[in-house]
């Protein structure tokens, strides 16, 4: 107790907010890390079935985002005001593109209400550890964020035609309808660096000074004698500062 009392006002701050910080973070990671649901772009969005199909729910640059998948497997996505879909599949045989791979792939076409979407052939189903392959028709292939920017500053697609950032992909729209394998949100192992750090700076702030004289006494003899200069107690506070701010972000990059 004497040990703290004699810390200054800014030590105590520091060592209050580490341990306020390890203790919302040891009560959220548990809850929130079980809860299961499926990336889209940045957004993690939290999966909800019923009979009446699947929900998937999250939150996109702070805008609500709200992914439908009905029974019979059309998809709409919802954010902001704006509503896309909802998108169709079918397979069709004829539309697998004249390539090595052709054998393997299942030909599909892709409807936004009637407008055709996408079609060509699909290599891998998406799911677990797979990754899913999309090949246009005309040739080529096209996968999550493949685009261009030309010489207008436009973003555009494989066929040219300019992006809606917001958008889903037809890779989306295919790992939705075939049920995507939900990933639990976060990564505690940023949980236990956190707390790690989290010790590490609440006993650097606690024994400043043996810190000190420890690393001193490899130089010099009679350390107990010798004091932390100025630019060295500053130095402290430096890194203290550094290392909380550190701390939070990995706390919450966790939760991401």
């Amino acid at each position: 107790m004497q040990r703290i009392q004699s810390l200054t006002r800014y030590q105590k701050t520091l060592l209050v907010l580490l341990g306020a910080m390890l203790l919302i973070f040891t009560i959220l990671y548990p809850i929130l890390t079980k809860q299961e649901g499926y990336y889209f772009k940045d957004a993690f969005l939290l999966h909800h079935a019923d009979a009446d199909g699947t929900v998937y729910i999250g939150r996109l640059h702070r805008q609500k985002l709200t992914v439908a998948v009905t029974p019979d497997k059309a998809v709409i996505f919802q954010y902001k005001d704006k509503t896309y879909g909802p998108y169709t599949a079918h397979e069709d045989p004829s539309a697998v593109p004249d390539n090595k791979a052709a054998q393997n792939m299942t030909g599909v076409e892709i409807l936004e209400k009637d407008r055709v979407f996408f079609r060509g052939g699909v290599l891998g189903d998406g799911k677990g550890h797979s990754q899913m392959y999309l090949f246009p028709e005309d040739g080529g292939m096209y996968s999550i964020g493949f685009s261009y920017r030309g010489n207008d500053g436009i973003e555009r697609d494989y066929t040219g035609a300019p992006i809606d950032k917001w958008a889903p992909t037809a890779l989306h729209i295919l790992e939705l309808m075939n049920d995507p394998e939900l990933t639990c949100r976060g990564d505690g192992r940023l949980w236990f660096a956190g707390m790690f750090l989290s010790v590490v700076n609440i006993w650097s702030i606690l024994f400043a000074d043996e810190i000190f004289r420890r690393n001193m006494s490899w130089k010099i003899r009679n350390v107990e004698t010798i004091e932390p200069s100025d630019w060295e107690i500053g130095s402290r506070y430096v890194a203290w500062t550094i290392l909380t701010i550190a701390i939070l972000a990995i706390y919450i990059i966790g939760l991401r």
